[in-house]
């Protein structure tokens, strides 16, 4: 061995006068249980499932519906008071979370839509901004239908002139707790 991987005896002390007054470090063991990841893995699934329930309703039915003949395009639930949509007609609720549809085919669009009503319901947002474009008008004539026949939509309304206007659709969510 070279001299280099000895202490000198002088460097020791010095190390030994530095050292004085302190304590010996407690190594601590952390311990991760299988049930994290099992939960995490079973929060998953059912993210999923949710998920899969909502498409369902968006891709239950291909028949067209006449009542969305009119322009602008509006929808309220049969058993739900005129005030939610009037108000937003006027512009009284603002979205708290927007969903681009553009490039989406109709499938992603359903599964997109699927996922946004997940996302409403576990972050309680009562209003969500749809934007669907102009293109081919397929989305944008789809996308309402679509959105009639989930239960949880309470109402929509074309987007007001800020958010989209006839390129996009406002709509209201019914959170359950």
């Amino acid at each position: 061995m070279g001299q280099n991987n000895y202490i000198m005896i002088e460097d020791y002390s010095i190390l030994k006068e530095y050292l004085n007054g302190t304590k010996k470090m407690v190594q601590d063991t952390l311990y991760h249980s299988r049930r994290s990841k099992i939960s995490n893995n079973i929060r998953l699934k059912r993210t999923i499932y949710e998920e899969e329930a909502h498409v369902h309703y968006f891709l239950s039915h291909n028949e067209s519906y006449n009542f969305m003949k009119d322009e602008p395009i509006s929808y309220i639930r049969n058993n739900v008071s005129v005030k939610f949509l009037n108000n937003l007609k006027i512009g009284k609720y603002t979205p708290e979370i927007f969903l681009d549809l553009h490039g989406l085919t109709q499938y992603e669009a359903r599964r997109a839509l699927g996922r946004l009503m997940v996302i409403c319901q576990k972050e309680s947002f009562f209003c969500a901004g749809i934007i669907h474009g102009h293109g081919k008008h397929i989305l944008k004539s789809q996308t309402p239908l679509w959105l009639a026949k989930h239960p949880d939509i309470i109402a929509f309304y074309r987007a007001s002139q800020v958010f989209g206007n006839s390129a996009g659709i406002t709509c209201l969510i019914d959170i359950k707790k």
